[in-house]
């Protein structure tokens, strides 16, 4: 997207602070102009020539010029949004107004006397100084309009840069949460078909759990972001279907949810990708099976952070631990949501592993 132009600074160079700030600087560029001329004539021996200082200037005259200036400002302010903006035509009109504003000075020092002879005759010297001042004017706006144009491209490009990324990393995230599939579900089809031959109540059951699982993730699978109540759901719909399916006595479930949680916006699939870390090398792995805790709380280091914990008591940390596609797929989306969402590993006593998700949250 090109970046856009900037609005018209016209209304801006005519309010009234710009108006002052721009009779101070002229009143104060003629009193400096008028220096050189004070202190000549004030250094002049009693017995010099008096042709010497034929004009003395004065503080009527340094008020003159500085109108004179002023009005020169006043006419390139007023002129400056009429300028054409695309090359090669502004410098042409850059050209006409200078002219322009040289002619009407011209006029107006005929009647205060600022610059050349008493009379106001045009003299050759009368019109390479007011040709000067309207140049150093009609270039400064120029240059003042320019760099306030560049600034504007500068920061709508900087917008556009940032919207782009935001895009970017939404589209990266949206395609890392593609990879997070559910493959469970063709070993608990297939366990289910086992189950409608020998014990009908059982696969009933089962195919109930199953229902819960996909109402709970179908919804937030096009989703970045979820409330942590639906994330919770599809976990414990997850969990239950393979506590059917391994067996209640091999898996142990236990949740423990802070109060007033449930809407706090988490990443979509977070739990769910640590508690299939948990089934498949945690519980699976054990004849014995094992317990799995589900804990959602504030982070008791930082309560700028939400914790949210999936610990299993099953085979523990091993050289593989923490390098699947799972757990590497949820490190890069908690990379792209903040830069303070984590995602780390820990041993759990008296054995088994902790995952534990750290993200920013709208803490009380």
């Amino acid at each position: 997207m090109p970046p856009s132009a900037p609005p018209d600074d016209a209304t801006a160079l005519l309010r009234w602070r710009a108006l002052l700030a721009a009779a101070a600087l002229s009143l104060a560029l003629a009193l400096a102009l008028l220096l050189p001329g004070l202190v000549r004539c004030a250094m002049l021996p009693a017995d010099a020539d008096e042709h010497l200082c034929q004009v003395s200037p004065s503080l009527s005259g340094g008020l003159r010029l500085a109108v004179l200036l002023w009005g020169l400002w006043l006419g390139a302010a007023l002129m400056q949004h009429r300028l054409p903006r695309e090359q090669p035509a502004r410098p042409w009109g850059l050209a006409v107004q200078i002219a322009a504003l040289t002619l009407v000075a011209l006029a107006v020092n005929r009647g205060l006397h600022a610059i050349g002879p008493l009379d106001g005759s045009i003299t050759p010297y009368t019109l390479q100084i007011l040709l000067t001042f309207s140049s150093c004017v009609c270039l400064g706006l120029d240059y003042r309009e320019h760099g306030r144009r560049r600034a504007a491209d500068a920061d709508s490009l900087q917008r556009s840069e940032q919207e782009h990324a935001r895009q970017l990393d939404a589209a990266r995230a949206a395609l890392l949460q593609a990879q997070v599939e559910p493959h469970f579900l063709f070993n608990t089809l297939a366990h289910l078909r086992r189950l409608a031959r020998t014990d009908a109540a059982a696969a009933h059951a089962m195919l109930v759990d199953l229902r819960r699982y996909l109402d709970a993730a179908l919804p937030g699978l096009r989703q970045a972001q979820v409330p942590l109540a639906r994330e919770l759901e599809l976990v414990r719909a997850f969990l239950a279907l393979h506590q059917r399916r391994i067996g209640a006595e091999r898996l142990t479930l236990h949740y423990d949810i802070a109060p007033g949680l449930d809407d706090v916006i988490v990443p979509s699939t977070c739990l769910l990708t640590l508690a299939e870390n948990a089934i498949k090398h945690g519980i699976a792995p054990q004849v014995s099976g094992g317990e799995i805790a589900v804990r959602a709380r504030p982070d008791a280091d930082d309560p700028r952070l939400l914790r949210l914990e999936v610990a299993d008591t099953g085979a523990g940390m091993s050289s593989g631990s923490g390098s699947g596609t799972g757990l590497a797929t949820l490190r890069a989306r908690l990379a792209a949501l903040s830069p303070d969402a984590r995602l780390s590993l820990h041993l759990n006593q008296p054995h088994g592993l902790v995952a534990r998700v750290q993200i920013p949250w709208p803490s009380p």
